[in-house]
């Protein structure tokens, strides 16, 4: 076997993962010392090498940082208009409605369930661990201020433009190859979905931790085949990140094991075992996280999201989706946060047609880029492969979500498909040499396209703006159930319950088995007061997915409005069954035990909503409330303390802070938080009583029937307020001096 010189072998195995890619203090280290020896071993003395010059790593590295500046400027300023931002789509739910980001003590089930575990025992192919911690992590930091999250994908994109960047010049040694690499991954609007919608975060957790893996990858390698421990063991650790990150990181073992055999610098002079070494960790690493998987999820894949297809239409379709993603990459126009999947039947169904057209035309490719001589050419090879292995996994309809299609699957392909681009522009730059009208219509072309891409990201932005606009601009192009579902659900959230009612409507047309249209139109109809029709769509949801606790919820709500208690608990207490961690059931069951008199067993319901959702500002009253009845005042007092604490402007927290002091006897505190009550809210009928009440035990006669006429005009039914009106109205013309006196104070 013929080896490299020695100093030329150490030179290429011993570069350092870093910007410039050169070689690092150690390797230059080791040359000098291998160029002295044999002169040492002679008795001679070495002259000292003379000093490289400052001035030209000065002006590379310089250089080099202007590069990155720049990839930093693509990277961010196109997609400053995310930080104005709300959540949008899932958003809701995975952040605003999820408790296990608002406590640590969560930790354990966001290790050892699936994403929508939250909601109760529900089936699912999401293992994404790393998404919910950074959505912990966030609450920490920003609560639930929608710019903190947008701000941190921001971050994460642009860090892995510099990855990118960093990782083409590592495997190609050309900067301006990686520069033009880096430069078209930060402004293809295809990112725009991954950048702009928070729960998109995983492609970008994904694609951060899979580069940072693979870069460790290409730094393993010291001379003579010995490897760096440390880095083996940081890179293990990525890549663990990365696939608690996502599942697309499991290809990360294959792409490792092709490049060691095939495409490092070294491979014909490393032993099986020496490559095994390198990347062998990795296959240990997958095959402990499937187990796992496997542990946590009962399944590989537990979820098959479309029941009725073949493998044969499995791998039509896949086909299909190649083309589709191609074609996306190629022409990124009406984009779309979803789209219609359509079964492909036939190998003669257009879209595969399609498809085995962009599979040929990329085997062609890979075929003349792997024979090439040039080093560079043959890493285009690799890229190809980088893009098609990486895309692999979300190929099989079979596995994937209603939306089998979509923008944000190619991020972590579409590096690879950025490497290819960069080392064709670069070699399509190499051969205009001589020409330099054509090089400057290609730099014309490259910057031209650069800022139309860029427009079409601040563009893209605004869709994302809020749930009506992402909704609407997204039926406009793909009408589907889900979108009318989820803008019916803001309609509704606005108060515009007609509307909503329509969209609910035209979703359960498109699909009449669609079980959150039917929960969420029986909502609506119950916000009018329609009881009866609502009762029957919780009925038909129920009927659709037996499991569905937020419609035994409130199926049980309407249920107890009929006074047909009993039943609300078995609905209740059914829904905890399914989601032990459900606040709201937790709250509504103490609601239905308090009204059976069951006061203790309300008391535990209500602190059990509390622990799980220290913000539930209901529950927490109705925990204070039941305290007062147990006559535990002091710890009433506390609750409703915390409830203003956390929010000073509730009206119904003040009213009930100021009964508990009254009861101990503080009637200037409680009448303090009674005026605070009515300042925030004049037309609240019961803080207008309880004020009259304590005014007319200070014998303030004329006060207190100023407070209960206003409580009787607001609310006419309000017990006893009447009698007591009347009973003050005598008081105040009675000619009894003593009346009298108390009535004039």
């Amino acid at each position: 076997m013929s080896l490299l010189p020695e100093t030329r072998k150490r030179k290429t195995l011993s570069r350092d993962f870093s910007l410039a890619g050169k070689p690092g203090r150690r390797a230059r280290a080791e040359i000098r010392r291998a160029a002295s020896a044999p002169a040492a071993r002679a008795g001679k003395t070495t002259p000292a090498p003379p000093p490289a010059p400052k001035s030209g790593a000065f002006r590379r590295n310089r250089d080099t940082l202007l590069l990155v500046a720049g990839l930093l400027a693509c990277a961010t300023l196109p997609y400053l208009g995310i930080l104005f931002n709300g959540f949008v789509f899932v958003d809701d739910s995975q952040i605003l409605q999820n408790p296990y980001i608002r406590s640590f003590q969560h930790l354990k089930r966001i290790f050892t369930t699936n994403v929508w575990a939250f909601e109760g025992p529900t089936v699912s192919n999401y293992y994404r661990p790393m998404m919910s911690l950074g959505y912990l992590l966030c609450y920490k930091i920003f609560g639930l201020r929608p710019y903190g999250y947008h701000l941190v994908s921001l971050l994460f994109h642009a860090l892995i433009v510099c990855l990118v960047f960093v990782l083409a010049e590592r495997l190609t040694g050309d900067r301006w190859c990686a520069f033009v690499a880096g430069a078209i991954f930060a402004l293809h609007p295809i990112h725009t979905e991954s950048v702009a919608w928070i729960a998109a975060v995983t492609d970008l957790e994904l694609t951060f931790f899979y580069l940072i893996t693979f870069g460790l990858y290409l730094t393993l390698a010291r001379p003579g085949g010995r490897l760096s421990g440390r880095r083996l063991a940081v890179m293990a650790a990525m890549f663990i990140l990365a696939l608690l990150s996502k599942e697309q990181a499991i290809t990360l073992p294959a792409l490792a094991t092709v490049y060691e055999h095939f495409y490092r610098e070294d491979h014909s002079e490393t032993s099986t075992p020496q490559k095994l070494a390198r990347y062998g960790v990795l296959w240990l690493v997958g095959a402990a996280y499937l187990l796992l998987r496997v542990q946590f999820l009962g399944k590989l894949v537990p979820a098959k999201r479309i029941g009725q297809i073949t493998p044969w239409q499995i791998v039509l379709s896949a086909i299909a989706l190649v083309g589709q993603y191609v074609w996306k990459l190629v022409w990124p126009v009406r984009l779309c946060a979803f789209y219609v999947f359509h079964l492909s039947t036939s190998p003669f169904d257009p879209p595969v047609l399609a498809g085995l057209v962009a599979l040929l035309a990329l085997a062609a490719l890979f075929g003349v880029c792997w024979r090439s001589r040039e080093r560079n050419v043959r890493v285009a090879s690799f890229a190809i492969l980088w893009f098609l292995a990486t895309l692999a996994p979300v190929l099989n309809a079979r596995w994937m979500g209603e939306n089998v299609f979509t923008e944000r699957y190619l991020y972590l392909p579409s590096v690879g498909a950025a490497w290819l681009a960069g080392l064709g522009a670069t070699k399509l730059w190499s051969s205009t040499a001589a020409r330099p009208g054509q090089r400057r219509a290609l730099a014309l072309v490259g910057v031209t396209v650069g800022m139309l891409y860029a427009v079409r990201i601040v563009i893209r932005d605004g869709d994302w703006r809020n749930d009506i606009v992402l909704y609407t601009r997204t039926l406009e192009m793909a009408p589907q159930p889900l979108f009318y579902l989820n803008r019916g659900r803001v309609l509704a959230d606005q108060g515009r319950i007609d509307e909503a009612i329509a969209d609910y409507s035209q979703a359960l047309r498109l699909d009449p088995d669609f079980d959150e249209a039917h929960y969420n139109l029986g909502y609506a109809l119950a916000g009018q007061g329609r009881i009866d029709e609502a009762m029957a769509q919780y009925s038909e949801a129920l009927r659709l997915k037996p499991d569905y606790a937020k419609a035994h919820i409130n199926l049980g709500a309407a249920l107890a409005s009929q006074g047909r208690i009993d039943e609300a608990i078995a609905h209740y207490s059914q829904a905890l069954r399914i989601q032990p961690d459900f606040p709201e059931a937790h709250n509504n069951l103490g609601v239905a035990l308090g009204r059976q008199g069951k006061t203790d067993e309300a008391g535990a319901q209500f602190a059990e909503a509390v622990r799980i959702k220290p913000d539930f500002l209901e529950a927490r009253l109705n925990l204070g409330r039941a305290l007062m009845m147990q006559g535990r005042i002091n710890e009433a007092i506390a609750q409703f303390s915390e409830a203003l604490r956390l929010k000073p402007d509730f009206p119904e927290a003040h009213l009930d802070l100021g009964v508990a002091l009254a009861r101990q006897g503080r009637t200037d505190e409680a009448m303090a938080e009674y005026s605070e009550a009515l300042r925030l809210r004049p037309d609240y009928a019961e803080a207008h009583n309880n004020l009259g009440r304590a005014l007319m035990m200070q014998g303030r006669i004329n006060g207190a029937i100023a407070q209960f006429s206003e409580a009787l005009r607001i609310k006419p039914d309000l017990p006893e307020v009447a009698r007591l009106l009347s009973d003050l109205r005598i008081r105040a013309n009675s000619p009894n001096p003593v009346v009298r006196d108390h009535a004039d104070r």
